[in-house]
C-alpha cells in the first residue's frame, strides 16, 4: 500500500491562513488551512481524551478451516475487526474493513534466531500463559493517496501529462512484531492514581502539559512498550503468544498444532466514551 508523509507532525504552531482581497493563494495555503483545522482537532482529542482504542479493533485468532456450509475455507489467520482509535498525536485512525494476516506464512517468514529469542516459557508473560513465541500487534497512522488528477509538473523530470493524487485518505497500518525481551513492557496508565484526592487530580492536570512532545512539531518520546526505531505515535493493540516447543539446534521453535494462539486484547490503552463511562458509574439512563 502506497502511503504519503503526513504534514501534521511538522506543524510549527496553530497558525491560520490570513485571507485578504487581492492575495494570491497557492497549494501551500490550502494545505496550511487543512493543517490548522486538523491540528486543532488533534490537539483537543489528545488532551481531552488521550490515546487508545475508541471503538472496535478486536484482535482474533482464527484457525484454518475447510469450506463448509458456514462459509469458505481459509488458512490460519489473525483478524482485526473494523474500528476507530486515537493515536498519541490525537489523529483519528479508522479501519473500515477487517484486516487479515496469514499467521502461518508470517511465522515462516521470520528468521529462526528471532523466533527463538522471542520464545518464552509457560507462565512467564502472565499467569496461565502457554510456552511459546511472543509478538505484539501495533497500529500506526498512515496517509493513503487515492485516485489521480492532472497537475502541473513539479520538477524537471515530470512528464507533460503529470498527475497527482486526487484525494488523501487517513488510514491505519498494522504490524506484528516479535518480542524477545524477558518481560516485554506493556502500556502504562496515562494518568496517575489519584486515590480519591481532588488535590492530586488538580496537580496532575497542572502537570499535564507535555510541550513540546505533545505539540505536533515536537518529538514524541517513545513509550515503554514500543521497540527501538518504531513510530512513537504507534498504538499497542494486542499481545499474542503462539504455543511452540523450545528452540533447539538453531531451529525455529516448532509450533504446537491444535493449540490456540493466546490473544490479549485487554492490555491495550482504551479511550472510554463518555456515555459508556456515565453508564458504568450508574448515573445514566437504565
Amino acid at each position: 500500500m502506497a502511503t504519503q508523509d503526513d504534514t501534521l507532525p511538522l506543524l510549527e504552531g496553530p497558525d491560520r491562513v490570513h485571507y485578504a482581497t487581492g492575495v494570491m493563494l497557492g497549494a501551500e495555503d490550502f494545505q496550511a488551512e487543512q493543517d490548522y483545522h486538523r491540528g486543532r482537532l488533534a490537539r483537543a482529542l489528545a488532551y481531552a481524551l488521550g490515546y487508545g482504542t475508541l471503538a472496535g479493533l478486536r484482535v482474533e485468532h482464527q484457525p484454518a478451516r475447510p469450506e463448509d456450509a458456514a462459509g469458505p475455507a481459509h488458512a490460519e489467520r489473525l483478524v482485526v475487526a473494523p474500528g476507530l482509535a486515537i493515536d498519541r498525536l490525537g489523529r483519528l485512525m479508522e479501519l473500515d474493513r477487517p484486516w487479515c494476516l496469514a499467521l502461518e506464512d508470517w511465522y515462516a517468514a521470520q528468521p529462526a534466531a528471532a523466533l527463538g529469542a522471542a520464545w518464552h516459557p509457560a507462565d512467564a508473560l502472565w499467569a496461565g500463559a502457554p510456552a511459546g513465541v511472543a509478538a505484539d500487534l501495533f497500529a500506526r497512522f498512515v496517509v493513503c493517496p487515492r485516485g489521480r488528477t492532472p497537475a502541473f509538473a513539479s520538477d524537471a523530470f515530470d512528464s507533460f501529462d503529470s498527475v497527482t493524487a486526487a484525494r488523501l485518505r487517513d488510514g491505519m497500518a498494522l504490524s506484528l512484531v516479535l518480542r524477545p525481551e524477558a518481560s516485554p513492557p506493556l502500556p502504562q496508565p496515562q494518568w496517575p492514581d489519584f486515590g480519591g484526592d481532588p488535590a492530586a487530580l488538580r496537580e496532575a492536570v497542572l502537570d499535564a502539559w507535555r510541550e513540546p512532545a505533545a505539540h505536533p512539531g515536537g518529538a514524541l518520546p517513545p513509550l515503554p512498550e514500543q521497540l527501538p526505531g518504531q513510530d512513537p505515535a504507534a498504538l499497542f493493540l494486542a499481545r499474542l503468544l503462539l504455543p511452540a516447543d523450545p528452540p533447539a539446534g538453531g531451529q525455529a521453535p516448532a509450533r504446537r498444532a491444535g493449540e490456540p494462539v493466546a490473544v490479549r486484547n485487554d492490555l491495550r490503552p482504551f479511550v472510554i466514551p463518555l456515555g459508556a463511562l456515565v453508564r458504568w458509574m450508574g448515573i445514566g439512563a437504565t
